[in-house]
């Protein structure tokens, strides 16, 4: 009996292994890239880098601190691969001209990927992209924080409102898969609503990326 004990006991962490690996399979993490971004005065700057006035709020994340002089390293991708999360400096589609020359926005899909959006969820090659950059955000809020914030009895009517149409565009925010050609990058911004991305102008070719977003400027 403490034999069979014993076999279904093993057999049962053996299951419980095997299902927590395969849904941590279905699963994409980033634990490098970082909500905030550092903060430098202009004396630090280096070699390459230079400040780029972006005043556009598509990376709002509520504290609005990409929305003044951001500092782009020119020289980065000399040196570097683009990773999935970096923030980039980006030469505008010829039809979007009408946003300014030059743009920033996050990496999510890299060359040879295949992504798609489901209800403001990002997906990677059919895995859930489980990173603050990862779902559709307003002002740093997500769909449920969004609902949540809704609950609340002190809110007035204009604000839940307001709140009340950025889920339903959450809800309805979906893409059908497609496929990054091997030269290019899919972009979305940390501000969904407010976003000139690939959701709109598709994957970017990695020739019109400038550089990388390395900070922003502070006070002395």
């Amino acid at each position: 009996m403490m034999k069979v004990v014993i076999i279904v006991i093993v057999f049962g962490l053996i299951f419980a292994a095997c299902s927590s690996s395969d849904e941590s399979s279905k699963i994409i993490t980033d634990s490098i890239t970082k909500p905030t971004i550092k903060t430098v005065t202009k004396n630090e700057l280096d070699s390459g880098q230079v400040i780029y006035n972006h005043n556009y709020d598509n990376m709002d994340r509520g504290n609005h601190d990409l929305e003044g002089e951001v500092v782009i390293d020119l020289k980065y991708y000399n040196e570097h691969a683009i990773s999935r999360g970096d923030i980039v400096y980006f030469t505008n589609p010829e039809t979007k001209k009408n946003l300014g020359e030059y743009s920033i926005s996050r990496v999510i899909g890299l060359p040879g990927e295949k992504v798609k959006i489901e209800k403001g969820q990002i997906y990677i090659n059919g895995k859930l992209l489980d990173a603050f950059y990862g779902r559709a955000h307003r002002h740093g809020a997500d769909l449920d924080s969004l609902k949540k914030a809704i609950e609340r009895i002190d809110l007035e009517d204009y604000i839940r409102k307001n709140m009340e149409n950025n889920v339903d565009n959450f809800e309805q925010l979906s893409m059908e898969e497609i496929e990054i050609p091997e030269d290019s990058v899919y972009l979305v911004g940390d501000d969904w609503l407010r976003s000139n991305d690939s959701k709109l102008f598709g994957p970017l070719p990695t020739d019109k990326i400038e550089g990388k977003v390395v900070g922003v400027i502070g006070s002395p």
